[in-house]
């Protein structure tokens, strides 16, 4: 089975004007589940699928106990787990206390046989048109989205950020920076909390 890819747009963090660039993106055909792999495991190796889902929940536990003890656990050729710590920033070393530092979250760094395999496995082709990555659309530049914006507070009273998402084209965490940005410019008013949040005209 091959793998899945659509292009995206390159966010352009520098704000330069130009053509737009593309990067490949995987498009992610699901989720495979503990029953996927004790189902594959026992197929290929015959043992019994309680005594890999066995096996699996021990790891599990044993992974976490050592982390738990400050080891890194090194996964056969799979790869290597760590705890990270986090705590408030501080800039001299006795300004906090062992009970202010945290876990945080577990990292993992693939090993390099891991990722030759993958490489080596991995066959791709371009998505299907209709489970393509959405863009939002360039139909109106962001002067006339205002306009358009200020018209339908007129004649509306307020509008929604999945109103304005469908009123112009945008995606709809595009839609919310866009108000929020004139929101933050006082172009416009904002009311209600997230996640009944919606905008109005400034009352002159």
């Amino acid at each position: 089975m091959k793998a899945k890819y659509d292009l995206r747009v390159l966010p352009n963090l520098q704000g330069k004007e130009g053509e737009q660039e593309l990067y490949p993106q995987l498009v992610i055909s699901g989720t495979k589940t503990m029953k996927d792999l004790m189902e594959r495991a026992s197929h290929h190796t015959g043992f019994n699928p309680a005594i890999v889902q066995g096996v699996v929940m021990f790891l599990e536990d044993t992974i976490a106990e050592y982390l738990a003890e400050g080891y890194h656990v090194k996964l056969g050729e799979i790869g290597t787990f760590s705890a990270s710590l986090t705590s408030r920033k501080v800039k001299e070393k006795d300004e906090i206390r062992s009970k202010s530092i945290r876990f945080n979250n577990v990292n993992f760094k693939a090993s390099k046989t891991l990722r030759k395999k993958i490489g080596m496995q991995m066959k791709l082709e371009r998505v299907e048109p209709h489970r393509a990555f959405q863009t939002s659309s360039d139909e109106y530049t962001p002067e006339e989205r205002f306009q358009l914006l200020i018209a339908h507070l007129k004649e509306n009273g307020f509008i929604t950020c999945k109103k304005y998402a469908e009123l112009t084209g945008l995606l709809k965490n595009k839609a919310s920076a866009e108000l929020r940005q004139w929101y933050m410019e006082e172009k416009i008013k904002r009311e209600g909390r997230v996640p009944h949040v919606f905008y109005r005209l400034v009352q002159e």
